[in-house]
């Protein structure tokens, strides 16, 4: 029965392939006739050569149908762990890391390539291990780690110029062209590519032709020479077309219309582009759509219509952050740290092992020693006590050895985990300081934009108003960005100097409302100052006035018209408690953790308005230097709460007073 499901989820997964998928060649038909045709007898436990087949079949449907390509790598990955075929599951694991890079899940497609790699260094198999570290190299030249990427594909072409692959040896050739070209150097990316494809024509791929076709047409299009760059692409189309690649035809059209924009020819261009954009989203491939978009924008500029050339922009912007946004930064990188601790801790297994093995060795010998100086006791008694008393001797330095071992050990595992955190804190904030390069350009080009609208008069009075207002908002969220960064910056660079003076709580927190009165009443926010008369604290008024800005701020970004904001204050015992209370949408429990763990993210408020969480950075940092303490509590839909303390004057009573 279990069979029966199987072969009939195969035939409806043919089914509901697209004709031109089915159409590329009989080798699709083939192999699942096969394939199906084992599972009749034994869909248990099929042969290795079944799941082969199986991954050919996975490899097939990449960039015709990713679902189906998840399909036959995962029902390979079942059968391979099942037979404990670990050749079959390093490939499988790999193909499904594809299958995940197609839909631009990195994550998961990164954690996919270490499960091969793992596997692949674990048998010892070095083709295996050659393809698990490209495409590991492959997603680093994404994350522009070029180094990184260049080191694991000369080792990959190391490993191929060994074994003599040179199918694979072209990729890797293809790789480090795309590193080259990545850092504009044209020249030597091309000279790679055309390596590439001089070995792909001596082997007569017409697969690995048309992909590099393709590659040596961009590094001409890199180098302007779009006509030569055309030549090229076209013949990757047309093979693209009759085989049926959905995947490379996307790839194909968006190189076509590059190529025509180069040439001026802005309506094919935009032809080619248009097509490129509806395979992409048919494919839902992101990364295929950012550069579809990207393109467009382009053309239209070109065209001088500036108003498409935005739209088309903010395709490629929205799908830049989708394709590889911050947080997938952190978490890939976080695996590939995690898969090199792992590596190392099982080196260090391994030599503990033998080390062990080696004792127990030691130990045996001399069990054997003794007891042939027993058996000999009568001839050679003092040999046999001056053998037990070295024994003794062999024994202690052996155990102080061990100890001395067993400190390194634990001195160099600290060590480890040290360089572990440390690079996850400059992780940490090599985001925050993306978030706000990127955030910070954004109002940049919008005013760029809005200036060119306005040289053009391209746009009417009603049309620049909205846009002058969506600016202002911009300007604003900058102006508070830059504002805390600095903060921040200089209580990183040069110490925070605290200058606590005794101030009134009520008067204090009137002044800091006036400063939000109008921000508030754009949004029919209603501001309340509930802190009652006669409270004190001795703080830094300059670091209060930033923490209560912050929260200010934050409280009317996530709040509704008609919501309202509160500071409460009270006296407990030696501290002030300030509340700053609102009504608005609350916080996310997975948002709020992060926050908590003093993460950068990027969130929105009910008008779209932009934080990255620095805001609260700093009013943790400030409260803690003037001996305070910072919480927060939030219920979504529910509202937030905001909590710090600060210490009273000396000479304050320490009863306490609730508001």
């Amino acid at each position: 029965m279990k069979g029966l499901c199987i072969l009939c989820w195969l035939g409806f997964i043919m089914f509901f392939i697209p004709r031109e998928a089915v159409a590329q060649s009989g080798e699709i038909a083939r192999l699942r006739g096969l394939v199906l045709k084992e599972l009749e007898k034994n869909d248990t436990a099929p042969d290795t050569a079944t799941i082969d087949r199986l991954d050919l079949l996975a490899h097939a449907f990449y960039g015709i149908n990713a679902d189906s390509s998840f399909f036959y790598s995962r029902k390979a990955l079942q059968y391979a762990e099942k037979s404990h075929y670990a050749k079959g599951q390093s490939e499988s694991w790999r193909l499904t890391g594809n299958a995940y890079k197609l839909t631009g899940d990195y994550t998961n497609m990164l954690s996919c390539y270490y499960q091969s790699l793992t596997i692949a260094e674990k048998i010892g198999n070095p083709k295996l291990i050659g393809k698990a570290d490209m495409n590991i190299a492959i997603f680093y030249v994404e994350a522009e780690k070029y180094d990184e990427a260049l080191a694991l594909l000369q080792k990959a072409a190391g490993i191929y110029q060994v074994t003599g692959d040179s199918l694979q040896l072209a990729y890797v050739l293809s790789n480090i062209s795309d590193i080259w070209y990545r850092r504009q150097e044209y020249a030597a990316a091309l000279e790679y590519d055309s390596r590439a494809l001089q070995i792909a024509v001596l082997l007569k791929n017409d697969y690995t032709i048309a992909f590099l076709n393709n590659d040596v047409g961009k590094m001409l299009a890199g180098k302007g020479l779009y006509q030569e760059a055309l030549t090229h692409h076209l013949q990757s189309m047309s093979y693209y077309r009759q085989t049926g690649d959905k995947l490379g035809r996307t790839e194909t059209t968006t190189y076509l219309a590059g190529d025509y924009l180069g040439l001026k020819n802005y309506g094919k261009a935009f032809e080619y582009a248009r097509q490129g954009l509806d395979l992409a989203r048919e494919l839902k491939g992101k990364k295929q759509i950012k550069e579809a978009g990207k393109v467009l924008a382009d053309i239209a500029e070109a065209r001088g219509n500036y108003r498409q050339a935005l739209q088309y922009f903010q395709l490629y912007k929205d799908y830049s952050d989708s394709v590889f946004n911050e947080d997938t930064r952190k978490r890939t990188f976080e695996l590939s740290a995690r898969y090199e601790y792992e590596k190392k801790e099982a080196l260090l297994k391994d030599a503990a092992i033998r080390k062990e093995a080696l004792q127990q060795h030691t130990d045996r010998t001399h069990t054997l020693q003794i007891w042939s100086a027993v058996l000999l006791i009568i001839l050679l008694t003092v040999a046999a006590l001056l053998l037990s008393r070295s024994r003794r001797a062999n024994r202690q330095r052996n155990q102080l050895l061990e100890a001395k071992n067993q400190e390194i050990y634990r001195q160099k595992e600290e060590m480890e985990h040290q360089a572990v955190q440390l690079l996850l804190n400059n992780q940490q904030k090599d985001k925050l300081f993306s978030i706000i390069a990127h955030d910070l350009r954004g109002p940049l080009n919008s005013l760029k934009g809005l200036m060119e609208l306005l040289k053009e008069k391209a746009l009417s009075e009603s049309e620049i108003n909205v846009m002058m207002a969506e600016l202002r908002r911009n300007v604003d969220y900058s102006s508070e960005l830059v504002g805390n960064l600095l903060l921040w910056a200089s209580s990183q660079l040069s110490g925070i100097v605290v200058s606590p003076v005794n101030v009134p709580v009520q008067p204090f927190m009137n002044d800091i409302l006036a400063l939000f009165a109008r921000q508030a009443a754009e949004k029919s926010i209603t501001l309340k100052n509930e802190v009652p008369p006669g409270l004190t604290a001795c703080t830094d008024k300059d670091m209060t006035q930033v923490i209560m800005r912050n929260l200010l701020s934050n409280a009317i970004k996530f709040c509704r018209p008609g919501d309202t904001i509160a500071i409460r204050g009270r006296l407990v015992g030696s501290f002030v408690e300030i509340c700053v209370a609102d009504t608005g949408i609350g916080i996310k429990q997975e948002v709020l953790e992060k926050i908590r763990r003093n993460e950068s993210i990027t969130t929105y408020g009910t008008a779209k308005e932009k934080g990255t969480g620095l805001g609260m950075l700093l009013c943790r940092e400030f409260t803690e230097e003037n001996k305070g303490r910072f919480w927060m509590e939030s219920e979504w839909g529910k509202g937030s709460r905001f909590y710090f303390t600060m210490p009273v004057p000396a000479v304050a009573s320490s009863s306490s007073i609730n508001v």
